[in-house]
C-alpha cells in the first residue's frame, strides 16, 4: 500500500513538471504566471510528501517570485508560511523565523484569523529552538488569546502546550503552574468540566512538587467537587486519593486515614466490574500502615460493596 502510494506521488511529479515546462514554451501571460505558480506550488507539496525537502524548498521558492509577478499577497503570504515550516522541519530555524514573521506581516493586516494563529504558533516553536524564549512567549500567549476569542478550545490546548512542554521539559514547574491557571480560567469560562477537573488535579501535583501544599489540597477538593456534582466515581477516586497523600504530606494524620478510607470504599465501590483491584489492594496497605485493622477494612469494604450492587 505504501509503496503503491509513493509510486502516485512519482507520477503526479512528472506529470506536473511537464506541465510546468509547457508554460515556459507559451507566451507569458496572466492566466500562464497563474498556473506556474500553482504548479510551483503543488510540486513543492509533493516533494514534502517525498522527504525530498531540498526540492519542495526550490518550488515553494519559485512560486513565491510567480506570485509577486501577480502581486497576489494571499499566496505569497500563503507559501512563505508553509516554505517557513519547511524550514522548521529542515532545523533551519533562522530562515523559518524570518518567512514566518513575513507571513505574519500579511496575517496580521487581513480577517484570515486561523492562518495568523497557525504563525503564531510556529513562530513561538521556532523562537524556541533559537532560544528566544521571552519573544516565544509572546507570540504563544497571543495566540492563546487569538483562540480564546475564536472560542476554539482546541487551538488554545494546541498553543499553551507549546509553552508547557518547554517549561516542563526545563523542569520549570513554577512556569508551568503558572499557564496550567491561565488554562483553568479559560476552562471555567467555557465551562468545560472535563478539563476543569483534569487541570486541577495537575495543578495539585505541580502544587505538591513546589512544596506548596495547602494550595494542593485546595485544588484537590475543587477537583472532588466536580466529581461529586457530576456523580463521577472514577474523578472522585482520583481527587480524594490524591488529597490522602496531601493530608499524609502535610502530617495530619487523622484527615489523611479518613480521606485514604473514603479512597479505599470508592476503588471497591469501582472494582465491582473487577478493573481496580489493584487500587484497592494497594490503598489496602496504606490503611494498613495507618493503623487500621483487617477486619475495620472488610467492614469498609462490606459497605462499599452494598452501595455498588444500589446503584
Amino acid at each position: 500500500m505504501e509503496e503503491n502510494s509513493k509510486i502516485s506521488v512519482d507520477n503526479d511529479i512528472s506529470k506536473l513538471l511537464k506541465d510546468l515546462k509547457k508554460t515556459f514554451e507559451k507566451k507569458e501571460s496572466t492566466k500562464i504566471i497563474e498556473d506556474r505558480a500553482s504548479l510551483c506550488s503543488n510540486l513543492a507539496v509533493l516533494y514534502c510528501k517525498k522527504d525530498n525537502l531540498e526540492d519542495s524548498q526550490k518550488f515553494f521558492l519559485e512560486a513565491i517570485q510567480e506570485f509577486k509577478k501577480l502581486n497576489d499577497d494571499f499566496k505569497i503570504a500563503s507559501t512563505k508560511g508553509a516554505l517557513g515550516s519547511l524550514y522548521m522541519q529542515m532545523g533551519r530555524y533562522t530562515l523559518a523565523k524570518n518567512y514566518t514573521e513575513e507571513a505574519n506581516q500579511y496575517w496580521i493586516k487581513s480577517m484570515h484569523l486561523n492562518e495568523r494563529l497557525a504563525c503564531l504558533q510556529n513562530l513561538g516553536i521556532i523562537l524556541l529552538k533559537l532560544n528566544e524564549e521571552v519573544e516565544a512567549s509572546d507570540y504563544v500567549l497571543e495566540a492563546m488569546k487569538m483562540a480564546i476569542q475564536l472560542q476554539d478550545e482546541d487551538q488554545f490546548v494546541q498553543s499553551i502546550q507549546i509553552l508547557l512542554n518547554h517549561f516542563e521539559n526545563k523542569k520549570r514547574y513554577d512556569m508551568v503552574l503558572e499557564l496550567k491557571k491561565k488554562a483553568l480560567e479559560y476552562w471555567e469560562q467555557m465551562n468545560l468540566e472535563e478539563r476543569q477537573f483534569k487541570t486541577l488535579i495537575d495543578l495539585g501535583v505541580l502544587s505538591q512538587i513546589l512544596k506548596n501544599i495547602d494550595d494542593a489540597v485546595t485544588y484537590f477538593k475543587k477537583a472532588f467537587n466536580i466529581g461529586y456534582k457530576s456523580g463521577n466515581i472514577e474523578q472522585m477516586f482520583l481527587a480524594e486519593g490524591f488529597l490522602a497523600e496531601s493530608f499524609l504530606n502535610r502530617n495530619e494524620i487523622e484527615k489523611a486515614k479518613y480521606a485514604y478510607l473514603q479512597t479505599f470504599k470508592l476503588a471497591v465501590f469501582l472494582n465491582i466490574n473487577g478493573k481496580h483491584q489493584e487500587d484497592v489492594n494497594s490503598i489496602r496497605l496504606a490503611l494498613l500502615s495507618l493503623g487500621y485493622s483487617n477486619e475495620e477494612i472488610l467492614n469498609e469494604a462490606e459497605k462499599a460493596l452494598k452501595e455498588a450492587k444500589k446503584e
